[in-house]
């Protein structure tokens, strides 16, 4: 059974976040960490495997992207012998930076409300 001094040590606040665009699923923590991973891969396969997408998927997740906003994602270049590249465009760009930081600032602001309560629990 737990007691006052028991949940302490063991409760631990956990959060959800995204972005919606006109009321639909725009991008989330995994989204995030593809984009972030496609600047310094410069690749989508190399972003891929650093967020635990199949290429098939980052495909599929860049087009449900750019299909909501109306406007690319990603520039590329072909493959073949010099291979492919992928950059994010400037509003990709800009929304990395947005859900980054007010991510970091969430959970910030979370952790101290977090804090806060527990005290009195």
């Amino acid at each position: 059974m737990a007691t006052r001094d028991s949940l302490s040590p063991h409760l631990a606040p956990r959060i959800k976040v995204w972005f919606a665009w006109k009321g639909g699923f725009l991008m989330g923590p995994n989204y995030l960490r593809f984009l972030e991973a496609v600047e310094e891969a410069g690749t989508i396969r190399g972003a891929g495997k650093a967020a635990g997408w199949s290429y098939r998927t980052c495909l599929n997740r860049t087009r449900k992207m750019e299909q909501a906003l109306g406007a690319p994602v990603l520039t590329t270049t072909r493959g073949g012998a010099g291979h492919g590249s992928a950059r994010l465009t400037p509003i990709a760009r800009r929304l990395v930076k947005v859900f980054a930081a007010w991510r970091r600032d969430m959970y910030r602001q979370s952790d101290k409300a977090f804090r806060k309560a527990s005290r009195g629990a």
